[in-house]
C-alpha cells in the first residue's frame, strides 16, 4: 500500500513512518504542512494518507481543509 503522512510533530512523523514502514507498506511522502501535504498527494497519488487535522500553516484544521 502507498501511504503519504503528514504530521508537523518530526518525532511523531518520523514514529509514524517507521511504524508503517516496518508493516510492509511503501511511505512515497512525509510532509510537515498542509500545502505540502496537497502536492505530496497530487503527485504520488497514495492508496492511503495519515493527515494530522491541525498543521501549519494556520494551526486549525489545516489537514482537513488540505483533504479537501
Amino acid at each position: 500500500m502507498r501511504v503519504v503522512v503528514a504530521e508537523d510533530s518530526v518525532l511523531f512523523r518520523e514514529g509514524l513512518v517507521r511504524l508503517i514502514s516496518e508493516r510492509g507498506h511503501d511511505v512515497v511522502a512525509a510532509v510537515a504542512d498542509a500545502t505540502a501535504l496537497h502536492d505530496a498527494v497530487a503527485q504520488a497519488e497514495p492508496d492511503l494518507t495519515v493527515i494530522d487535522i491541525r498543521m501549519p500553516p494556520r494551526m486549525e484544521c489545516d489537514g482537513a481543509a488540505a483533504v479537501c
